[in-house]
């Protein structure tokens, strides 16, 4: 497996992460479409011009799972395409690592370390997969979330696995409690439920992973679930998900119009950039959706479970 590092503007990080593609400009695709192939995997850091938050510091480990496509529309001005996926997303500064970096020890500059395994530079080799695999550790190392299931089994002495105690936590779940009836939603349609999630300083109603893997290996969640009693609060918490996971899908849920009329608020107001990123579900769609899905949740399973063989 070959790391490459790839230099973006943040803006360009951001369209990556939410988009899941990394593209080339003709005609340099030459070269960068014969080192990056299926497998190969893209350490991401973020130059210092024109950015914000994530300034000259790595974002991210992207592994590539497709072949190159052409555009079919205009991503950051590239005319082909590769799609990926997340490893780890984060930030780590470059001067707290820079030290470590057998890559960038005995260079006479930064960015020529920097360009040195560069795949669009046509003297760079690949990253050596020690400093790959630092890179990705510290990424990692900023969240460790755990399982609420697995807390609540230790300070009650148990022994029963997470799955063991989320499955037995979600029967007989209450029509109003929205968190269980999504751990129900999500294990009918195969995915990973983790309840209570704490990452960075922030706890999470519910996240989704693709299985227990992807969570064991610290990947991004799929989706991240709030249930709104303080709309700022939820909000916070949902912008700080897409801030440390930017390809995260965001949901809040509310009981009535109200709530929805106050969450919409917020998000009209100091939460403006999430307007667009926040998926709003009322209480009684969902209790609707598990109704329909505990009749027919082994057909539904069947389906969902078609590509994940």
């Amino acid at each position: 497996m070959n790391y490459w590092l790839i230099i973006v503007r943040e803006r360009t990080f951001m369209d990556i992460a939410e988009k899941g593609f990394f593209g080339c400009r003709d005609p340099e695709c030459g070269l960068l479409m014969t080192r990056v192939r299926p497998g190969t995997r893209l350490v991401v850091f973020v130059s210092g011009f024109g950015c914000k938050s994530y300034c000259k510091s790595f974002v991210g480990v992207l592994e590539v799972v497709g072949d190159w496509v052409k555009a079919s529309s205009k991503i950051g001005d590239w005319s082909h395409v590769v799609e990926v996926k997340p490893i780890a997303l984060g930030r780590v500064e470059l001067g707290a690592v820079a030290g470590k970096l057998s890559f960038i020890r005995d260079r006479r500059s930064v960015t020529e370390a920097l360009h040195s395994v560069d795949p669009a530079n046509p003297k760079a080799m690949p990253m050596p997969p020690e400093d790959a695999e630092l890179i990705m550790n510290e990424l990692r190392r900023q969240s460790t979330p755990r399982p609420a299931v697995e807390t609540l089994a230790q300070v009650a002495g148990e022994t029963k696995p997470a799955v063991a105690r989320a499955v037995a936590e979600t029967q007989g779940v209450g029509s109003t409690d929205a968190i269980g009836l999504l751990v129900e939603v999500a294990q009918l349609l195969g995915y990973y439920p983790v309840r209570d999630v704490e990452v960075g300083g922030y706890r999470l109603g519910l996240a989704w992973w693709g299985d227990e893997d992807e969570y064991r290996d610290g990947l991004a969640p799929l989706a991240v679930f709030e249930v709104v009693e303080s709309p700022e609060q939820v909000l916070a918490r949902l912008k700080h998900a897409r801030d440390r996971w930017r390809g995260v899908r965001l949901y809040a849920i509310v009981a009535d119009e109200k709530a929805k009329r106050s969450l919409e608020a917020a998000l009209r107001g100091s939460f403006h950039e999430l307007k667009r990123r926040v998926k709003v579900i009322m209480l009684n769609e969902l209790q609707g959706l598990v109704q329909d899905l505990r009749k027919h949740g082994d057909l539904v399973r069947e389906f969902v479970m078609l590509g994940r063989d």
